[in-house]
């Protein structure tokens, strides 16, 4: 019988353990993921960057790259100024040995699994300014869909982005790009991610979007001092 592999695609969790314990709990009851692919920004933003960063760098199954948040953090990207002390909190909460981790934690990944080759990118290799999330994404320096899908590699069958934070599926000419969404920031109490099922010759996609529990994220966000916890609130978790 040929092997299938179960795959659990995510995003964008920002430090916010209350959406990663339930999309953990979800796939724990209803469907066993063998790999939990992380495609980055997994600290920042949210009141946890410590308990998250225990989480997805203890649990075996995770397969992790960085984003532009850890970016910022390891003082790498430049930090918005509106945001800079947010950033040194979020450093000091992480200490030397998680902030090491993150470190040593690579921008990109490629697997082989069951014969597919899968590449994990936060977003694609270059952002246009001026352009929204949404265009960056989809249009690559002018090119038109099927001259973006083949800066790629040739050889690579799926490639896996976050960063926009919305849900997206992409097939061409035998490459596919697939956006789980955000595992926290969806500007609803929801959670987002996606689901593969695949073997050398088939791939079953489902995108999930499930309520998770936030009654006490704005408490955290207090309760821990968060610097910018007032504008990090009203954009992010405007329904709080």
């Amino acid at each position: 019988m040929e092997e299938t592999s179960k795959l659990a695609i995510i995003s964008d969790i920002h430090a916010n353990k209350y959406a990663l314990n339930r999309f953990l709990h979800y796939i724990e009851q209803n469907f066993q993921a063998d790999k939990i692919l992380n495609l980055g920004d997994f600290v920042h933003i949210g009141p946890h960057p410590k308990e998250v960063a225990q989480i997805i760098f203890n649990d075996r199954r995770f397969e992790n790259i960085i984003g532009n948040n850890e970016m910022i953090v390891l003082g790498k990207h430049e930090t918005p100024l509106r945001v800079e002390p947010h950033s040194d909190w979020t450093r000091d909460q992480l200490g030397e040995q998680f902030l090491e981790k993150i470190q040593n934690t690579p921008t990109s990944k490629t697997l082989t699994i069951n014969g597919k080759k899968i590449l994990m990118l936060h977003s694609h290799f270059y952002d246009i300014p001026g352009r929204s999330i949404q265009d960056n994404l989809l249009i690559y320096q002018g090119k038109s869909l099927e001259e973006f899908l083949s800066d790629y590699p040739k050889d690579v069958d799926l490639v896996l982005v976050g960063h926009s934070h919305e849900q997206l599926y992409i097939s061409w000419e035998g490459k596919t790009i697939i956006n789980p969404g955000s595992i926290s920031i969806t500007w609803k109490p929801r959670t987002s991610f996606c689901l593969m099922e695949l073997d050398s010759k088939n791939m079953n996609i489902t995108f999930k979007n499930i309520l998770y529990d936030t009654s006490n994220l704005k408490e955290d966000y207090i309760q821990q001092n968060v610097p910018r916890r007032e504008f990090l609130i009203k954009y992010f978790y405007p329904f709080l």
